[in-house]
């Protein structure tokens, strides 16, 4: 059962230092888009990572994208070569990058993102301009859709 707003949640409650990104970002910008996973960029350092780990660990976090959907509590052993993870968890799904097409790092990402209260934590979302240029780079037709609601907000 998906509950991506207590997976925000739990990701906030540990103080993991990330930029929500995607849909949930899309929707806190105004977009009327539905969406069915949680994305967040990060800095992909080993530290982070285990942060990760251990604040998801009792929602038995697997990969979604390998076909046997190893643990992410146990694979990779070695988290330093890292680029992306695509979990599925008891809470939903959470896609984790460190790098937007069309905007850059996570430092780049972080610079430009807002700062919101969620759940009564602060929480930094990437900027309605980031998300707009990371979406068109993308290109999908869910994707443009998303770009004309946002240039129509910004118009306001």
């Amino acid at each position: 059962m998906q509950n991506l707003g207590n997976l925000l949640d739990l990701l906030l409650s540990a103080k993991i230092d990330f930029v929500l990104i995607g849909g949930f970002a899309s929707v806190i910008h105004g977009s009327s888009m539905v969406t069915h996973d949680l994305d967040i960029c990060i800095l992909f350092d080993p530290e982070h990572v285990e942060q990760i780990r251990e604040c998801l660990r009792p929602y038995h976090p697997k990969h979604r994208m390998t076909p046997k959907r190893l643990s992410f509590l146990d694979y990779p052993g070695d988290l330093s070569n890292l680029k992306n993870l695509y979990l599925e968890t008891d809470l939903g799904v959470l896609d984790i990058v460190g790098n937007i097409d069309g905007v850059g790092s996570f430092k780049q990402v972080s610079k430009n993102a807002m700062k919101i209260e969620i759940y009564g934590k602060k929480c930094k979302v990437i900027s309605i301009d980031d998300l707009i240029a990371s979406k068109k780079s993308i290109g999908r037709d869910k994707d443009l859709a998303v770009v004309r609601q946002l240039e129509a907000i910004k118009k306001g």
